[in-house]
């Protein structure tokens, strides 16, 4: 039988399971995003008793605070009394100062309780939250593997691009270099001067190239990759 540790859910929902397709670095990222989810869970249920029990530790605190203040209040109202020589009874403890001390009796075994048993709880919230750091460390290694993944498949659609342009280069080369030949064989001929021109075109056709600015892209893509295994570059 798995062992079963103790700030982990024993019931946790079934990923969906990764698609075939994917790349193995994707599934790796949806194994990592499913695992941190589940840590996340780990460290809510870790942290639920951990508040409860300082809720108790807290209230205790507070009403002892205030029993402090109306005990004082009475000895002053008994020191009063017996600097005026005895007069009538002795005031004592107050009506509210007695059932605050019965509650804070009636509450001392909680108390105690609680303060035995909060530090071993927060141990425990404690390697939960170590755990959902490495889990979310996990997660951010396997989405910079899906980032190389996507960079990588994005790339041949670079390559294509940069070969229809070469191309389109090649051949106004082409035809630049025949200008050149033609000049070379009639001394006489044009040819060169158009050579030049068309050689200028290509330069002035490089420097209209525009290259957009995208800083965006990217960014959204890594948002989107912490939650979805099969995103892709816009």
């Amino acid at each position: 039988m798995a062992e079963f540790h103790p700030f982990f859910p024993r019931v946790v929902p079934d990923a969906p399971p990764p698609s075939p397709t994917l790349n193995p670095a994707r599934v790796h990222l949806a194994e990592a995003i499913a695992a941190l989810d589940r840590a996340r869970g780990a460290v809510e249920l870790a942290a639920a008793p951990v508040h409860r029990l300082t809720d108790v530790i807290a209230e205790h605190d507070r009403l002892a605070a205030q029993l402090r203040e109306l005990v004082d209040r009475d000895q002053q109202a008994t020191g009063e009394w017996l600097a005026g020589g005895r007069v009538g009874p002795e005031p004592g403890d107050a009506v509210d100062t007695r059932v605050l001390r019965a509650r804070l009796d009636a509450m001392q075994p909680e108390f105690a309780a609680a303060q035995r048993s909060l530090p071993e709880k927060e141990a425990l919230h404690r390697a939960a939250i170590e755990h959902l750091g490495e889990a979310a460390a996990a997660r951010a290694a396997a989405l910079d593997e899906v980032a190389v993944v996507v960079a990588d498949g994005v790339a041949g659609e670079l390559t294509e691009a940069i070969n229809k342009a070469l191309t389109i280069e090649a051949t106004l080369l082409s035809l630049h270099n025949a200008l050149l030949e033609r000049a070379r064989a009639d001394i006489n001929s044009r040819a060169a001067h158009a050579a030049e021109r068309i050689a200028a075109i290509i330069r002035a056709a490089k420097r209209s190239a525009a290259v957009p600015h995208d800083a965006e892209s990217g960014r959204r893509l890594l948002a989107a990759l912490c939650e979805d295994p099969e995103a892709r570059l816009p």
